[in-house]
């Protein structure tokens, strides 16, 4: 079954996965802060979608790497206590609690619609959406939300764009979310 065609099988197709990379272009990070206090009092239909929009332009189409952050790491406690106290209704499905204590990374992630998959991060979507839905159980308190954003220029395979993900997920150990691919 593994045999040494099978491994220079393996070996050839990282090589064309790290050439792509090398090839790979990124736009300029767009930062974007959110209060708790906005988080709670929810957002509009679309009006997040056209802040990326504003900010990301001609990117807004472009497949897109993210990173939520709280501003320090008592906001981070905050968040991971108020995500620990909270009772989902059921069939709500949240995000998972990775149980990291000293990052104030909250979610990495990657997107071909940005603007939709923040609402669902930072309100609300279907109930069985894997999102964290920081509408439903973020603390009243004066901290902030600082969404990155990187749009993966030209055309990239999903597989560079989860690699750069991944790297960025294990560099960053946010406190929610998963590591890989669906």
């Amino acid at each position: 079954m593994i045999d040494d065609e099978l491994l220079g099988f393996a070996r050839n197709n990282l090589q064309r996965r790290v050439a792509a990379l090398d090839n790979a272009a990124f736009g300029d990070v767009i930062e974007q802060a959110f209060s708790f206090h906005k988080i709670r009092a929810g957002f509009e239909p679309g009006e997040i979608r056209e802040l990326m929009r504003a900010l990301l332009g001609a990117d807004i189409s472009c497949a897109a790497i993210y990173r939520l952050t709280v501003n320090d790491q008592a906001a981070a406690d905050m968040l991971r206590l108020a995500f620990e106290q909270f009772r989902p209704p059921d069939g709500l499905k949240l995000t998972r609690n990775n149980n990291v204590d000293d990052s104030r990374t909250v979610y990495v992630g990657s997107s071909r619609d940005i603007g939709s998959r923040l609402h669902q991060h930072l309100h609300t979507s279907a109930k069985g959406t894997y999102a964290l839905k920081l509408h439903l159980w973020c603390p009243d308190a004066e901290n902030r939300i600082n969404v990155e954003v990187t749009p993966v220029r030209g055309v990239a395979e999903a597989s560079l764009v989860q690699d750069v993900e991944d790297a960025l997920w294990a560099r960053s150990r946010p406190m929610f979310g998963k590591f890989g691919a669906k």
